[in-house]
């Protein structure tokens, strides 16, 4: 596997991680698994820790932890010139995460604004 294949493996786990933790923050925010969708709310309410908010935010933390660690791997194999721009990914996870988790309405226009998004990565990965 060549530098450039791992770094960009390395930067998609990291923008994966961070959208997750976007959403974990949320939710220990909006006070726990209640601001899930319902299929979502039944199963974190399932477990003792999953109803407590603070908890959430630990995970979010914990998270951004990770996000670090796999940033961190991927500006060791890419130009910063590169990695950072391709982090605006992350705005693509968290829209997704968000209309399939909490339930948000993504408008046709933020659709736009994440297809845009999508097509800058690809334009900065030529």
């Amino acid at each position: 596997m060549t530098n450039q294949l791992t770094g960009l493996i390395m930067l998609v786990a990291a923008v994966t991680v961070e959208s997750f933790a976007q959403i974990s923050l949320k939710i220990g925010a909006g006070g726990g698994p209640g601001v899930l969708c319902p299929p979502y709310r039944l199963h974190a309410g399932r477990y003792r820790l999953g109803s407590s908010p603070g908890a959430w935010v630990t995970l979010g933390v914990l998270f951004y932890g990770l996000e670090i660690f796999f940033y961190t791997r991927a500006l060791s194999c890419l130009d910063v010139s590169v990695a950072f721009p391709l982090g605006s990914l992350c705005f693509v996870g968290v829209a997704i995460l968000s209309k399939v988790f909490l339930g948000e309405i993504v408008s046709g226009v933020r659709w736009l604004g994440v297809g845009c998004i999508l097509a800058g990565t690809v334009c900065l990965t030529l």
